[in-house]
């Protein structure tokens, strides 16, 4: 069985934990729910700032645009880095 990561960004906290685990991995400094990252994705080191606060942007505008897509809200093709894969708009039927 592989591990999925969980990363707390305030404490910067990495966690793994099962993959087939249905249960949100909570700080064991703050208390919060931390985000469950993808398991091709590499989390920088948190010592590093510069390369954590650049990822954690990076991964937030990715995971907006896969709703987007999801949701149909999407109007152009966008390649998302971190996931290494296009996104082409989907157009709604009319009916």
């Amino acid at each position: 069985m592989s591990n999925r990561t969980w990363a707390c960004i305030d404490c910067r906290q990495k966690y793994r934990r099962d993959q087939n685990s249905k249960n949100a991995v909570k700080c064991a400094l703050c208390g919060k729910v931390c985000e469950q990252v993808g398991w091709k994705i590499r989390v920088p080191s948190p010592k590093k700032d510069k390369k954590w606060v650049k990822f954690w942007n990076t991964y937030f505008q990715e995971k907006e645009l896969l709703v987007k897509y999801k949701n149909r809200e999407l109007h152009e093709s966008v390649y998302l880095q971190m996931h290494n894969m296009t996104l082409n708009p989907t157009c709604k039927k009319n009916t």
